[in-house]
């Protein structure tokens, strides 16, 4: 399962990208808004494909019809290798995305929150279709069940779209994992709770305090050489 960055802040990036974490990056226009580092976007997501080197980066079109979202997506595709196109899973999208997969561009349906854009998603071709779990199970007064219910749609369909989940919690990605996700997406401090258990520091810390009383800072390599 693939891990992705939901940002665009570059340092951010590149510290993710050169610990082995993530295989990609997704954006959308607020993300891009909110980084901005010029009055032209092209400036900021030129960066991000620069520091993703061959890694995904998907970017969201911006027209308003199908006919624009498809020039958007044919321009946006050529400025790096593995360039994703995000597309509103609505009614402009099921005319764009279908055309879009014509041209031979990667294309993922995104801002899927019911199991009927998912429906559709998958019935207009998109590679890849992103629910936005996190924000839908915020909201639930139980869990929604969503995306094992879309998993079991996908695999009785022989769907090919691959679903690629944002989540906001540990248990998000457990769920998204066990359904059969191609990817997950995560904001920053998300991504970090990978890294963070209190038993663990607890755990660690003893080990290290008891080599250190009998050691000192040495490692093993002091030992060795």
């Amino acid at each position: 399962m693939k891990i992705f960055f939901d940002g665009a802040n570059c340092e951010a990036i590149r510290h993710y990208r050169e610990l082995g974490l993530i295989q990609g990056v997704t954006t959308n226009p607020g993300i891009m808004g909110d980084d901005a580092i010029s009055k032209n976007p092209l400036d900021l997501l030129r960066n991000i494909v620069s520091v993703m080197g061959d890694g995904f980066v998907f970017v969201q079109v911006t027209g308003k019809d199908a006919a624009t979202q498809l020039q958007e997506a044919k321009q946006l595709s050529a400025l790096g290798p593995n360039m994703v196109i995000k597309v509103i899973m609505d009614k402009t999208g099921l005319k764009s995305i279908p055309k879009m997969v014509a041209a031979g561009l990667q294309v993922s349906a995104t801002a899927v929150n019911s199991i009927g854009r998912a429906i559709l998603a998958g019935e207009c071709g998109a590679h890849y279709m992103i629910p936005y779990y996190g924000y839908l199970e915020d909201v639930a007064e139980r869990e929604s069940g969503f995306i094992e219910e879309v998993a079991s749609i996908y695999a009785a369909q022989k769907y090919s779209t691959k679903m690629h989940i944002y989540c906001r919690r540990v248990d998000d990605i457990r769920r998204a994992a066990t359904a059969g996700a191609w990817g997950v997406l995560l904001a920053g401090p998300d991504l970090d709770r990978f890294f963070q258990h209190a038993q663990t520091d607890i755990a660690v810390n003893g080990h290290r305090s008891s080599w250190e009383k009998a050691y000192g800072c040495a490692t093993w390599l002091d030992f060795l050489s």
